[in-house]
């Protein structure tokens, strides 16, 4: 009853910073100290009257420690990716939200046969998972910490909890990725629309990559066309293509690149004689 108890104490404080608190970082920073009190006030009370039997002992470690372990991990990774998301470019943010989404991906793959026992809710290896008897008496899963007090952490406890803190992880990504998307789009409907040729465009993106504008020279060409497409509400065309049509141009085969140079000289002359 004790551990119910402090578990809807949680709850509560939880939700009042929720309702509170609209700063995602600010939100974290008091998400993670309430978690870590909670913490300490369940491992006192494990280490104090401990659990009347293995079914209440697994009932703690598998539902109620769990819940301020997954909001701990969820928030340490959300303020992780605040503080280190860039700060100005939304396809760099995209991109480096992406990352994060692969190695997300790539933890639950590691974990999955883990993840369908949860998923299928079977409940056979819970003594095994979810007791403190069997911490050391199973092949150990390589997840952090790694050193785990034996008063209070189980075989698979951190486990379920990094996967449930992920879980959420991983949605809050996607909604950013979504907020983030939302302005390109709207940025792009409003200002920025390519009104020039397909042709024009990729004679510009292969031009640039030829001069190692982008990344130093080693962004993929393709990837580049990508990118710079969906920002200025490019239809996709073949860009490797119509790269070989300009390469068997007649005449210049830099037309952009030369009708773009003259219309400058034209527009600085012009407004020369406009100062003079």
């Amino acid at each position: 009853m004790l551990y119910e108890e402090l578990l809807k104490a949680f709850n509560e404080e939880l939700k009042d910073i929720h309702l509170r608190i609209s700063s995602p970082l600010e939100e974290a920073n008091l998400v993670i100290a309430l978690c870590t009190l909670s913490l300490v006030k369940f491992q006192k009370a494990v280490e104090k009257y401990g659990f009347q039997n293995i079914d209440k002992e697994i009932s703690f470690f598998k539902s109620v420690k769990v819940i301020p372990m997954q909001y701990l991990i969820y928030y340490t990774e959300l303020r992780s990716c605040e503080l280190s998301l860039p700060k100005s470019g939304n396809l760099f943010q995209i991109q480096f939200l992406d990352h994060l989404e692969e190695k997300i991906n790539q933890f639950f793959n590691k974990h999955k046969e883990f993840m369908v026992y949860l998923e299928l809710e079977h409940s056979l290896l819970d003594k095994y998972y979810f007791t403190r008897k069997y911490l050391n008496k199973i092949p150990p899963i390589k997840t952090y910490p790694y050193y785990k007090d034996p008063n209070f952490n189980t075989s698979h406890d951190i486990l379920l909890a990094r996967i449930k803190g992920l879980e959420l992880f991983s949605k809050y990504i996607d909604q950013r990725k979504l907020n983030i998307e939302h302005n390109i789009n709207d940025f792009i409907e409003k200002k920025l629309i390519w009104s020039g040729s397909y042709a024009g465009f990729i004679e510009f993106v292969y031009g640039c990559q030829a001069m190692g504008y982008f990344n130093n020279g080693n962004a993929e060409t393709s990837k580049i066309v990508e990118i710079l497409g969906g920002f200025l509400g490019i239809d996709k065309g073949n860009p490797s293509r119509t790269y070989n049509e300009i390469k068997a141009r007649k005449g210049s085969r830099i037309k952009f690149f030369e009708e773009t140079g003259q219309k400058l000289l034209r527009k600085m002359e012009d407004e020369d004689g406009l100062d003079s």
